[in-house]
């Protein structure tokens, strides 16, 4: 593939934290430049999230977790979103690759190749919503046991990823997410913001309900805030040995 014009995500315009539905800025104010790094040039100014704004991710997670409409969804619901979804990935997936290429240097020609794993994987989860169920466990002691198991949303759930694959990492961590039922606040690399941003937008336009969710980009303090806060139920991590070590 040829490029030819930028997306037109890259309007110029500061791209913000995706918290609770809506795009803020982050609460110091402060922004950063996401590069080109092929030519040094300056894609877009992002906003740097820190430990204040991922509490403010953590905390609209957990509404939506618990009080929104998020937690009245059937496994059928969720489905329904994630094959919307899915169908919104397929058609801007040249968008999304095109942004991945500009943001962190990979061939347009690897980049694209990811448009059916991310697809697939999006529609793989959305069939397991529907299929997940509890056991009937057989008790050997004596007597009138009954036993089972039942499975539940494990609940909010921090995501970190690393640079080098930002629109498949972010999809492999949100399709679990939707299709159990959990909500999630998702930390993008610094050097590769772009996709992740936009994976926001068109969740929302899938109908994925405001806080199920979120996008904290930013740095250190925000990847280190989000794996050390008490609200957050588990971490799911893709990167080095060294800030595995950290965060465990």
């Amino acid at each position: 593939p040829r490029m030819t014009t930028l997306p037109a995500f890259l309007d110029g315009q500061p791209k913000r934290l995706f918290i609770d539905g809506r795009t803020v800025a982050a609460r110091s104010g402060k922004t950063f430049d996401t590069v080109n790094p092929a030519t040094g040039q300056r894609l877009a100014q992002v906003a740097e999230g820190g430990a204040a704004d991922i509490d403010a991710a953590v905390a609209a997670a957990r509404r939506a977790l618990e009080q929104g409409p998020w937690a009245r969804f059937k496994p059928f619901d969720r489905q329904q979103v994630m094959l919307k979804l899915a169908d919104l990935v397929e058609r801007h997936y040249d968008e999304l690759a095109l942004l991945d290429t500009l943001d962190m240097g990979g061939p347009i020609s690897r980049t694209t190749l990811g448009r059916r794993r991310a697809v697939g994987l999006l529609r793989y989860y959305a069939g397991l919503a529907t299929a997940l169920q509890g056991d009937t466990i057989p008790n050997s002691a004596a007597g009138d046991i009954f036993s089972y198991t039942l499975k539940e949303p494990v609940g909010v759930v921090g995501a970190i990823n690393p640079w080098n694959g930002p629109i498949g990492l972010a999809i492999w961590k949100l399709c679990p997410v939707l299709a159990t039922g959990c909500t999630l606040v998702l930390k993008p690399a610094e050097q590769a913001p772009l996709s992740p941003l936009r994976l926001a937008d068109l969740a929302r336009e899938a109908g994925v309900p405001d806080g199920v969710f979120n996008v904290v980009t930013g740095f250190a303090e925000a990847g280190a805030a989000l794996a050390a806060h008490p609200g957050v139920d588990k971490i799911a991590f893709t990167g080095s040995t060294e800030v595995g070590q950290k965060i465990v």
